[in-house]
């Protein structure tokens, strides 16, 4: 099961991707791996800073064997299923 990270205030986001399936935890509360940590980026560059420490700190490793860390979404215009495009993928948009 993927484990999925979500910034407060995202909980729509965190209601529907529990309906799909995923494990979801808000990110200032992570305490093991996660697959993909959703955030909004505001104007405030401190935000993500603040994000890449946390995840940092926690020293985490691929949640589930063949992991590659974990990818960041920004979810700025994006619909729930572009979500899940990049959780399943790991790429923002297809190469070709």
């Amino acid at each position: 099961m993927k484990v999925i990270a979500v910034q407060r205030g995202l909980e729509q986001i965190m209601n529907q991707l529990n309906k799909l399936g995923y494990k979801t935890v808000y990110y200032d509360e992570i305490d093991s791996p996660v697959d993909a940590l959703v955030y909004i980026q505001d104007n405030d560059a401190n935000s993500l800073v603040n994000i890449n420490q946390l995840l940092s700190q926690q020293n985490l490793t691929p949640a589930y064997p063949g992991s590659h860390g974990t990818v960041l979404i920004n979810a700025n215009n994006k619909s729930i299923n572009d979500i899940v495009q990049i959780i399943e993928n790991r790429v923002y948009s297809p190469l070709f």
